[in-house]
């Protein structure tokens, strides 16, 4: 069996690592955690890493809101799923979120894709959507929907 866990790096990512585990632990599944780098998008969002900074004077270009690719977070993470026991490499992409997540998980044909859900209002859903609804419309396989955990 094989699992693949989009990580995003925000506040869901260890909620899903976390029923990630769960899942390869009880299936013996080998796991690979994907990152996909969405392309930027000035008028809605930035990438969660990125910060606000005043422009500097002589015209520096700005930043593109990426500091690495991710490949070392991911890394340590399939570092911790390993002396678990769990059999588990990292990913990164670039590209669209849904396309990278459901063509990663034709390509290494997953049994099952887990995404984690931040619970965006309507409003957002409508001028953004979501990658958890855009993964299970279009997704070969199960989807896994971690929610937001609210204290």
């Amino acid at each position: 069996m094989k699992l693949l866990a989009a990580i995003d790096f925000s506040e869901l990512t260890g909620s899903v690592l976390e029923e990630t585990a769960k899942l390869a632990k009880a299936l013996s599944a080998e796991t690979v955690l994907l990152h996909v780098h969405p392309p930027a998008s000035p008028a809605f969002d930035l990438y969660p890493e990125t910060e606000v900074i005043p422009l500097p004077a002589g015209g520096a270009a700005l930043p593109d809101g990426r500091q690495g690719n991710g490949k070392d977070k991911l890394e340590t993470m399939a570092d911790k799923f390993r002396r678990e026991g769990i059999r588990a490499t990292g990913s990164t992409i670039e590209g669209d979120e849904v396309e990278g997540i459901v063509g990663e998980g034709r390509r290494i044909k997953a049994d099952m894709i887990i995404v984690g859900s931040h619970g965006h209002g309507s409003l957002f859903h409508l001028l953004v959507g979501s990658v958890s609804e855009g993964v299970v419309k279009k997704a070969p396989c199960p989807v896994l929907i971690v929610p937001r955990r609210t204290s």
